[in-house]
């Protein structure tokens, strides 16, 4: 009975062990290959295989796959960015002549007259009342854009009394 008891309790040891015996043996095994082949010359690796024709591309169409802007899109654009830096301030207008006071990218705002530059790269085009056209210096076939003279409080109606 001694001997039964003994017996069962070396024999559950034994899968265990074989286990482990054998996955010692597969990471063995796994080292030596890796060894073998980082081990290897580089001349015996098969060459690289390169395309025969280089590959054609469309640079357009890649810059607008990253976001730039098409070139009809542009002076839009540029149109766009120019107003956001310039406010209209006040405006004086005598038919075809008049002048208008802007102010570019928040500094005190200045006397234009039709026909004279706004900043570097734009020029006055004509005056209305709370309106002035812009054109590009640079580009003469860009559109012109327009800066409207911003609503103020004294400017709206009013409509009741305060209490």
């Amino acid at each position: 009975m001694i001997m039964r008891r003994m017996s069962a309790a070396y024999a559950s040891v034994w899968p265990s062990r074989l286990s482990a015996l054998v996955l010692a043996a597969a990471a063995m095994g796994s080292a030596v290959a890796w060894g073998i082949r980082l081990r290897a010359p580089l001349e015996a690796l098969p060459p690289a295989t390169l395309p025969t024709a280089p590959l054609q591309v469309d640079a357009a169409m890649v810059a607008r796959a990253l976001g730039a802007p098409d070139a009809e899109a542009a002076p839009q654009a540029g149109a766009y960015l120019a107003a956001s830096r310039m406010v209209l301030v006040g405006v004086l207008a005598k038919g075809l002549a008049g002048s208008a006071l802007i102010a570019v990218d928040g500094k005190p705002p200045k006397p234009v007259a039709v026909g004279g530059r706004v900043g570097e790269d734009w020029v006055l085009v004509s005056v209305a009342p709370r309106r002035a056209v812009l054109r590009s210096a640079v580009d003469g076939n860009a559109e012109p854009f327009t800066l409207e003279m911003p609503l103020t409080a004294t400017l709206l109606p009013k409509s009741s009394p305060d209490p």
